[in-house]
């Protein structure tokens, strides 16, 4: 059984990214939490955040409610980058942008700590929001690639 670390009070899990989110799910269930997953995937965690944590509530209901609270990723030269646990608006850059729905391209989830909720609470909702993202343009997609062959150069 994989090993999640719970900070109930933060409503923080801690989970590897290895770990099947079905066993996570499962797990938060014992403990009465969720992560208010609709469908749930059936992929690892990591997989799951590189693709955009499809089935994840929309960041349009609550803006202020984050899925991640800090992650740790595996760089592509290997160095290890963490990014602690903490409101988001506290800890300068987001560098979340580059690893979540990123497919792997910067770096892989190796453990990411998520925000979860009471079972028996009811969570704010709001009609369905339609946000189509624009392709990336030609510049965009230069400064990406300059950025993965910085990342994946450094020893």
């Amino acid at each position: 059984m994989t090993a999640f670390l719970l900070d109930r009070e933060s409503l923080l899990v801690a989970s590897p990214g290895d770990a099947t989110v079905a066993d996570l799910v499962r797990y938060l269930e014992g403990e009465g939490l969720t992560l208010d997953l609709l469908p749930m995937p059936s992929t690892t965690v990591a997989e799951w955040l590189a693709h955009g944590a499809q089935g994840a509530r929309s960041p349009w209901v609550d803006p202020v409610d984050h899925l991640l609270a800090g992650f740790d990723v595996i760089l592509k030269d290997g160095r290890k980058l963490e990014v602690r646990p903490a409101p988001r608006r506290a800890v300068g850059p987001d560098m979340l942008a580059l690893f979540f729905g990123t497919e792997d391209r910067f770096g892989s989830f190796s453990r990411a700590w998520l925000r979860v909720h009471p079972r028996s609470v009811v969570r704010p909702t709001t009609d369905p929001v339609e946000v189509k993202e624009a392709p990336l343009e030609r510049g965009e997609h230069a400064l990406w690639d300059a950025l993965e062959k910085e990342l994946s150069s450094r020893s």
